[in-house]
């Protein structure tokens, strides 16, 4: 399997869920890497051209869903785009222990719980 590239969103509060993604998948015996396109400074003139450009170079969206993702402009603005560039894209519930809500933005595309596996047969499917 090539490695497909992945646009991570996620509300900031969570960035350690990207972190953990991220390593995760490097001490894996795998095909799979994530590319760090964070955008750090949300919400500045530049932030939707930076992001727009950091999707298209991607094959999809991982949507990282917290106990507040739902309620992010910003990660529902890139769910947005992700549709409007006709990339793949899927959830990922961060919590094993507790039900987060899922954004509107996301109806019609898989939800998954946290597992390393789940996302990797995910990910196999942007092939």
């Amino acid at each position: 399997m090539s490695r497909p590239r992945a646009f991570i969103s996620f509300q900031m509060e969570d960035q350690w869920a990207r972190g953990f993604l991220i390593q995760h998948a490097t001490q894996q015996n795998n095909q799979i890497e994530f590319y760090d396109y964070s955008v750090k400074e949300p919400w500045d003139t530049a932030w939707k051209t930076n992001c727009r450009q950091r999707i298209a170079a991607t094959k999809g969206t991982i949507v990282l869903i917290g106990e507040t993702t739902y309620q992010s402009e910003a990660v529902t603005w890139e769910i947005q785009e992700t549709i409007r560039q006709g990339h793949f894209m899927f959830g990922v519930k961060i919590y094993r222990d507790r039900a987060c809500p899922v954004s509107q933005a996301l109806n019609g595309y898989p939800t998954i719980n946290w597992d390393f596996d789940a996302i990797v047969q995910e990910l196999e499917r942007w092939q």
